[in-house]
């Protein structure tokens, strides 16, 4: 009996150490799935870059029925496909956005099921709009949930969130210090 749990032991031991080094030299899924969800935001740039709103709505599962849609400088949620294609494609309505461009950074993701992932990353948007004068940029918190395709990861869920206007405004002011204050500030308390 203790020979058998030895053996039984000693097995056991054996396959734990050779999965576990099989799992050290083999991505993670969170590292899979983070590269594979980057490259469907990179695409999303290109998108956005190229001023056709309406190809966005390609990157979503379509199949779903009610897709979510959380724009920053919106109110409330877009539901469904119509509200959804109103904004992505805003046809008849006054051109706003004279050009835009964004980029997506610090982003991860993990595996929610073998088909859905959600990501949280950042979104860097620079734009310029036809009633100001001058162009505008900002930074914001994004969340998404994606379904795997035939075609890759797709949207079904996505949410932009502006930090809290002091949390905002403190950025803004540490962002704005001069180049040449740090070496000021050394001199002034000997560090």
């Amino acid at each position: 009996m203790k020979r058998r749990n030895f053996l039984a032991s000693l097995l056991g031991g054996a396959t734990g150490t050779a999965l576990a080094t099989v799992a050290a030299a083999t991505p993670s899924s969170n590292e899979t799935v983070t590269a594979e969800i980057t490259e469907l935001l990179r695409e999303t740039e290109k998108r956005w870059d190229s001023q056709n709103t309406a190809s966005l709505k390609e990157l979503w599962d379509t199949e779903d029925p009610d897709p979510f849609y959380l724009a920053g400088e919106q109110d409330n949620w877009f539901v469904g496909w119509g509200a959804l294609d109103a904004y992505l494609d805003p046809r008849g309505g006054p051109k706003i956005t004279q050009a835009i461009r964004v980029r997506f950074y610090d982003i991860k993701a993990k595996l929610l099921a073998p088909d859905l992932a959600f990501a949280g990353y950042w979104m860097r948007t620079d734009m310029k709009l036809v009633f100001q004068p001058k162009p505008f940029g900002s930074d914001n918190r994004v969340s998404a949930v994606f379904r795997r395709k035939a075609e890759g990861w797709r949207y079904v869920a996505y949410t932009e969130a502006f930090q809290a206007p002091n949390m905002y405004m403190n950025h803004l002011m540490e962002n704005d210090v001069s180049d040449d204050y740090q070496e000021f500030f050394d001199a002034v308390t000997g560090r």
